[in-house]
């Protein structure tokens, strides 16, 4: 903490945001999960649940309207996991972009940025390898490096799981910083006491107030800041995450003296999507919090420059902070479970540590034979490889760096294929395979289906390990139905494998029905293409993650009813065998065409009719509900087609939307109040020039009888009058849409 601060009562409260490596392990991309709904898959869920919201979050007054946002990471301690912000980054820039400038603004505010690193794949680091834990440790500071564009002072341990191998390795790594519950200390003495000083400590009798230094051997170190368990079990699962002022009440009145810190860790997640509004009640305490002179709202680093350790702290091996029994609930049954329904049993939680393990190890046997003939140094090589998983544009270079000859293309597959072997074998430790409830769930199944690509490439490289792995992970049961774990493998893992000749076939399948053969992850080439409706054609399928290149025959053939199969030597393939992210395209395209085709046929009816409907329509006559929905569409789509013209005739289109629904016209809401929402948006954008535009649009959907979703709109008008002049602010329109969209700007506290 800079000098110009006095010693304070200082609250750090962290947020551990993390989403598991939802990546098809072939192709690279988060594929569709029907689980998600209404949203695609998981990631997109969270994000417009928490991530998102949390980087604006909504203030309301007595009244219910928006007076101010708060980007909740520039005033809480947290960290976003390596596989989360790789997906981010692309998928919402907007929030990648907040979580940087809320780095940057707490940096400049107390020295010390409020972002975290976390180490890489979310493994349990006590049941890792030393070898393993030293490189999740240096891939999560390189992603963070990347990322943030500084490096880390403190990492996220996944689940609190710690031990001292996990420790030295954060020393080594130069990280300084970490956050344990009190039940993971056992003793603590004042730095550089003998052995005599040492005291024992509970949870109850240590005092969380104050940093701690744990020593590692090698003469590194690491501060530990212990969470305050009531506040955060308070925060997670009770109810101090419904009120935001009660919230800051109970966090004030642990701060009982100067000199003192108090730390609430809890899963990010808990604000907005395990709780509904939590990031709400979050920005309403951290408002109340920081008007009170006396407290601080800092991150530990920032607390450690004005209070370090004075005391030394030994902590319990093997603990963690959501399993009660050590690190037991990723090995073994021992109780810790989500939900589920009575009677279910985590008994498989043991067979797949040990088939994961098993696999882990003979993985490592045959990394080091196989890198050791193309790289000269092939466990550093495996540390550094997280530059090429950050830029693939690097992996030319990389190779050419790190081999220990001159490669030949086919070097250069190997060198490539063993190191993806030894990412994935990393990958397939993602803690989420064991915390939850069944051995069928979607984290289970992705630790699986990492595995099946471990084998598949470690086969390639010389060693069948499929049988080793199925015969432990057999005995495994899953409480739906009984199916073993070698089934559900075989299945949902092993059975969603991108073989050559499936890539190649799903390419053949979508380039008959005239679609582009696109597969993510490979690049295809074709020797002809598709002519009356059939292919035959030898594709060269290329696999970018490791530059592997296969020839691949293919014959496919369109049925008279439309519908694709692709032969390929003795298999069939059909569309139930694309890809998820494929089947998504596909039906985005078969929909669109079939919209296209309902939309020229409902014009051909409507003006066939044209001549009878319309003096029907001037002399009021009541419409049945086809007819009502049949004119509603129609009327719809000339209704967005106007309001996206140059200039849209929004006085016009609000009385003819009026006049029909008076007639009983029934407009499709859902789809009408998106692309009105749309269009209000694109108005707030150009603020103040769109204002007249935006009201009129309001007018427009109030006699549409559409209801429109306000909150981007809203955002992003209070956003533009904290940074618009005053005499914009208080000219008439703009006073007029602000009371429209029920946001009250100069409302007490209205600044952030």
């Amino acid at each position: 903490m800079p000098p110009k601060y006095p010693p304070v009562r200082a609250l750090c409260l962290h947020g551990h945001f993390y989403q598991p490596p939802r990546e098809h392990p072939w192709l690279g991309v988060v594929g569709p999960e029907a689980s998600a709904a209404p949203d695609r898959d998981w990631n997109t869920r969270i994000t417009r649940e928490c991530y998102a919201p949390n980087a604006e979050a909504r203030v309301l007054d007595g009244t219910g309207r928006l007076c101010a946002l708060v980007n909740c990471y520039e005033w809480t301690s947290f960290d976003f996991g390596p596989t989360l912000l790789s997906w981010l980054a692309p998928h919402a820039p907007e929030v990648f972009a907040a979580l940087r400038r809320a780095d940057v603004a707490s940096h400049a505010r107390t020295g010390h940025g409020n972002a975290w690193a976390s180490a890489y794949g979310h493994p349990i680091l006590p049941l890792s390898t030393p070898r393993d834990v030293r490189t999740q440790v240096r891939w999560g500071r390189r992603d963070f490096e990347h990322r943030f564009g500084r490096a880390p002072e403190g990492m996220w341990l996944p689940e609190m799981a710690v031990d001292g191998t996990a420790l030295a390795a954060f020393a080594e790594a130069g990280i300084t910083l970490a956050l344990l519950a009190p039940h993971q200390a056992r003793r603590i003495r004042p730095l550089g006491a003998g052995d005599g000083a040492w005291t024992a400590v509970t949870p109850e009798s240590l005092d969380v107030r104050r940093l701690y230094r744990c020593l590692v051997p090698g003469g590194g170190f690491v501060d530990v800041l212990f969470r305050h368990a009531a506040l955060s079990h308070g925060v997670a699962f009770g109810a101090l995450i419904g009120d935001g002022v009660e919230l800051a009440r109970r966090l004030r009145a642990a701060l009982d003296h100067d000199g003192s810190i108090v730390a609430v860790a809890v899963d990010g997640e808990t604000y907005g999507h395990h709780h509904r509004f939590g990031e709400m009640a979050l920005a309403a305490a951290l408002r109340v919090l920081r008007a009170d002179r006396d407290v601080e709202l800092v991150g530990p680093a920032a607390f450690r420059d004005a209070h370090p350790p004075t005391h030394e702290v030994e902590i319990v091996e093997g603990t963690s902070w959501s399993c009660p029994h050590g690190v037991e609930r990723w090995r073994a049954d021992c109780g810790c479970r989500v939900g589920g329904a009575a009677g279910w049993s985590q008994a498989w939680r043991a067979p797949l540590r040990q088939a994961i393990d098993w696999l882990r190890d003979e993985t490592a046997i045959l990394y080091e034979t196989r890198a050791d003939e193309v790289l000269h140094d092939p466990w550093g090589a495996r540390d550094r490889y997280v530059e090429c998983v950050l830029d693939p544009g690097r992996t030319a270079g990389f190779l050419a760096a790190e081999a220990s000859r001159r490669l030949s293309p086919a070097n250069t597959v190997q060198a490539r294929r063993a190191l993806e072997l030894a990412r994935h074998a990393l990958l397939m430790q993602t803690s989420c395979g064991w915390f939850f409830d069944d051995l069928a769930g979607l984290e289970p199944v992705q630790v699986m289906r990492y595995a099946a690509r471990t084998i598949e490439l470690a086969e390639v490289l010389g060693r069948r390990l499929e049988d080793g792995f199925i015969d432990r992970l057999a005995p495994a049961r899953s409480n739906v139905g009984g199916e073993s774990g070698a089934d559900v493998y075989r299945r949902r893992a092993r059975g969603r494998a991108a073989t050559p000749a499936r890539v190649a076939a799903s390419g053949a399948l979508l380039a008959v029905l005239g679609q582009p053969p696109r597969v993510p992850g490979y690049e295809l080439g074709f020797s002809a293409t598709p002519a009356g409706g059939e292919l035959e054609a030898e594709v060269r399928v290329t696999e970018l993650a490791t530059g592997a290149l296969s020839a691949v025959r293919v014959v496919a053939v369109r049925a008279e009813d439309g519908t694709p199969t692709c032969q390929v030597g003795d298999a069939r393939f059909t569309l139930a065998t694309l890809f998820g992210v494929q089947r998504e395209h596909l039906a985005e395209a078969v929909g669109w065409e079939g919209a296209s085709a309902a939309r020229a046929a409902r014009h051909t009816a409507l003006a066939r009719l044209r001549t009878i409907l319309e003096p029907l329509l001037a002399a009021d006559t009541p419409l049945p509900l086809e007819l009502a929905m049949l004119l509603g569409y129609e009327a719809a789509e000339e209704i967005a087609a106007g309001v996206e013209s140059p200039a849209p005739p929004l006085e016009e289109l609000r009385a003819r939307a009026a006049a029909l629904r008076t007639r009983g016209v029934l407009f499709p809401a859902r789809w009408l109040a998106r692309r009105l929402a749309q269009a209000l948006e694109e108005r707030i954008v150009g603020l103040p020039d769109g204002t007249r535009e935006a009201l009129g649009l309001l007018d427009l959907a109030e006699e549409a009888g559409v209801v429109l979703d306000l909150g981007r709109a809203q955002v992003r008008a209070l956003a533009w009058w904290r940074e618009a002049p005053p005499a914009l602010r208080t000219a008439l329109p703009v006073i007029r849409l602000c009371e429209r969209l029920r946001i009250a700007p100069e409302a007490p506290g209205a600044t952030r």
